[in-house]
């Protein structure tokens, strides 16, 4: 579901589309300098006009926007509801399938939905007929055609879908420097995954920059078809949570290729996309070539202030920093008196981390489990829940008073 109408090539190692983006790279700045739904729809309607993008009608299509956590609209940490609003309402008008999906960065009581819910993703998704998928519900596929993660898993959902629409917000990061379209798809790896990954190389001493080469990986495996960014109102001087501050950019932009559309967006706020690990990844790869970028509308200059490089901590305070690290994740906890034995969480572990011990009752592998907390949801019976350490709840409660 493209310009052409074609369907996305899936390569082996089971990712979606590894394939090297090859030819023209169509980026549109439109002006939008509101989230009022019908000049948002309408700076949608000249971008995709703008970029040649024309939907298959009856496609399947998944949206894909940034529910960093369970935050509000105002606090620009997520994909503004009035985007994804455009989107639907692109979508539905030709007749498509439409579903949101997501996962959350750090676990919260509610986990994703309830992000869905306090950044207005949910309301709209409902107005429009359009399915809530939390990607901590799905199914999931392993991945081994990682130059950096290998295996590594990620939704299903990306692979059951005519064509993923990636939606994400202008911010700049802390670890990342700037986060957009390819940081956006890491979204697609499940739960705590995302640091147990994540904890693999942050002693490193260039951790910062080698971090770009994992978020390609995920991005190849999935190669959205077309990316539309919330520059609106974007994240400046620190991010990607809560603790950044709003900035007013007035602006949408859209391609078919994200790493394109990165390129610009680094113009744009100031950063050259060199410094950025994952863009200069990408563009390592060949996933773009910058001066084959061509640009509809005006490249404004609206220049963001970013937080000094990280540190990589070492000795004690490095100890202490994984403590607490590890302090973020929580468990999948079976009640055995709930558990009929009927199978579901062990045919649906992805990685094989659930099994029957002698007394044919089930426990969970420590070792193999990757944290995706998927298992809660496949179990039929309530038998599973996550639970945290006292640390956990505490930080947990932490986040939530200041609206992280």
């Amino acid at each position: 579901m493209s310009a052409n109408g074609g369907k996305q090539h899936q390569p082996a190692g089971g990712g979606r589309g590894g394939g090297k983006k090859a030819g023209r790279y169509l980026v549109a700045v439109e002006q939008c300098n509101s989230y009022n739904p019908e000049k948002t729809y309408h700076a949608l309607q000249k971008a995709l006009l703008a970029i040649r993008f024309t939907a298959t009608r009856g496609g399947k299509v998944l949206l894909k926007p940034n529910i960093i956590g369970q935050n509000t609209p105002e606090q620009a940490t997520t994909t503004h509801p009035g985007i994804v609003d455009a989107l639907c309402r692109y979508f539905s008008d030709h007749g498509c399938s439409i579903s949101v999906g997501d996962s959350s960065a750090f676990y919260q009581g509610g986990s994703t939905r309830e992000g869905m819910e306090t950044s207005g993703i949910a309301a709209v998704a409902r107005k429009y007929g359009a399915a809530l998928l939390p990607f901590e519900t799905t199914r999931l596929r392993k991945i081994t055609s990682g130059t950096c993660l290998d295996p590594f898993y990620v939704t299903e959902a990306v692979f059951s879908h005519d064509i993923v629409v990636n939606l994400p917000k202008l911010k700049v990061h802390r670890l990342a420097r700037y986060t957009g379209a390819i940081k956006n798809m890491y979204g697609c790896i499940v739960g705590g995954s995302k640091q147990i990954y994540h904890k693999r190389f942050q002693h490193r001493e260039n951790y910062q920059e080698l971090w770009g080469k994992p978020i390609v990986d995920v991005y190849e495996a999935v190669m959205p078809g077309l990316t539309v960014m919330d520059a609106v109102i974007g994240l400046d001087r620190d991010g990607p949570a809560g603790n950044g501050e709003p900035r007013f950019t007035g602006l949408l932009l859209a391609s078919e290729s994200g790493p394109a559309l990165d390129v610009v967006a680094c113009r744009i706020i100031g950063i050259d996309p060199e410094r950025v690990p994952a863009v200069r990844e990408a563009m390592e790869r060949g996933l773009v070539s910058p001066d084959k970028i061509k640009v509809s509308g005006a490249i404004p200059s609206i220049p963001y202030v970013m937080l000094p490089d990280l540190k990589v901590a070492t000795g004690i305070m490095g100890k202490a920093g994984d403590y607490i690290f590890d302090q973020f994740l929580v468990r999948p906890v079976i009640n055995r008196k709930k558990c009929t034995r009927c199978d579901a969480c062990i045919e649906s572990c992805a990685v094989g981390a659930i099994r029957y011990d002698r007394e044919r009752l089930p426990v969970v592998d420590p070792v193999r489990c990757i944290h995706c907390y998927c298992c809660e949801s496949y179990c039929g019976e309530g038998a599973i829940t996550l639970r945290g350490s006292a640390v956990n709840m505490v930080m947990r409660g932490v986040r939530r008073i200041l609206k992280l």
